[in-house]
């Protein structure tokens, strides 16, 4: 092979080898161009496509028709274009960008705080509430991500709740109602006597819920229609001190009242019992000494009748209780003539008779 031929093999064969390569990459070029055409909004999101960063489309998905009426009527005069419902759509590639959102509802979750009542009562306050993105394109304007719409709902539901609570008294936001305090001790119910309230807590909820509603909206945000909701209120470590206290003082002192009325319940049955104990005594002394007196009666009855029949027997009898209680175990000096001695002389014995 010449040179001039072979010179003119090493011309053509780059030639042939560029051909592959530039339809390699015309390939590479459309598959990535039909890529960045084409986006899928699924039915748990919602859209906003930008075009060189002005908003040129919105795809929602609304919960009601109103919702989507004023969001097409907000923005169509803008020229900006409100389509719903989830699905395959397409885009300008490289020029237009999509920002997708969340649409299902969102929790939000409060701080715990110190908040004080209008009666200077400080109570830890713990809300939660459950948002929405109900305008995309406000909200992507406005806030941006999820991160900054959690701050704006800390800032603005807590801003509401503070306003709310500084206002009205412990009562109000503790109680829902006027219904009796239900108290099992009769003692209580003195100590229960609480105030009238006018609006409660629910009303109070209402109103927070009303007012963060109505912050949000500037935002593209939505509040769950159940509201915002207190997970717990309870009294500070100051002030729950304090309530103890008064408990424990209540109860206390209504122990303190059941022991002097036990006390004073015992005095009385004790009392009852030893004035019952006297006059049972009494009345057997009495029965006693009655009967002692009737049997006395009668044994000298007996004693005279039998006695009368014959003095000289009751003499003998007499003169023999006298030798027995004066002799037994004793000493006794007496003269001879002394009458005592006639029964044992047997001068006067009746058996002399």
């Amino acid at each position: 092979m010449s040179e001039e031929q072979t010179n003119k093999l090493q011309e053509y064969k780059p030639r042939g080898l560029r051909k592959p390569l530039i339809k390699t990459a015309l390939m590479t070029l459309g598959l990535i161009t039909g890529l960045s055409s084409v986006y899928v909004v699924d039915q748990t999101q919602q859209a906003v496509v930008t075009q060189l960063g002005r908003p040129v489309k919105v795809i929602t998905n609304p919960v009601t028709e109103n919702q989507l009426a004023e969001l097409k009527s907000t923005y169509e005069s803008k020229g900006v274009v409100v389509e719903e419902g989830p699905g395959l759509r397409f885009k300008l590639p490289f020029f237009q960008t999509v920002k997708k959102y969340e649409r299902r509802l969102l929790r939000w979750n409060g701080l715990p705080e110190e908040i004080p009542t209008k009666d200077k009562k400080y109570i830890w306050m713990d809300l939660t509430a459950r948002w929405y993105i109900a305008d995309p394109l406000k909200f992507l304007e406005t806030v941006g991500t999820s991160e900054q719409a959690q701050a704006r709902l800390d800032d603005t539901i807590d801003s509401a709740v503070r306003n709310a609570i500084t206002s009205r008294d412990l009562l109000e936001i503790v109680r829902t109602d006027n219904r009796p305090m239900q108290v099992t001790e009769e003692e209580l119910r003195e100590t229960t006597n609480v105030g009238q309230i006018y609006e409660g807590r629910t009303e109070i909820v209402k109103e927070i819920t009303m007012i963060s509603k109505e912050a949000c909206k500037q935002y593209g945000i939505g509040i769950h229609e159940e509201g915002v909701l207190i997970k717990g209120n309870i009294y500070v470590e100051s002030v729950k001190k304090t309530v103890e206290d008064r408990m424990i003082a209540e109860r206390s002192r209504i122990a303190e009242k059941y022991r002097s009325e036990g006390q004073g319940e015992y005095e009385r049955i004790m009392g009852k019992k030893e004035r019952e104990i006297k006059r049972i005594s009494s009345e057997a002394y009495r029965t006693a000494k009655t009967v002692e007196g009737i049997a006395d009666a009668e044994a000298l009855r007996i004693y005279a009748d039998g006695f009368s029949q014959d003095p000289e027997f009751y003499r003998f009898v007499r003169t023999l209780e006298l030798y027995k209680n004066s002799l037994d175990g004793s000493k006794l000096i007496i003269g001879i003539n002394n009458p005592l001695l006639n029964l044992l002389d047997g001068e006067n014995s009746p058996n002399n008779e």
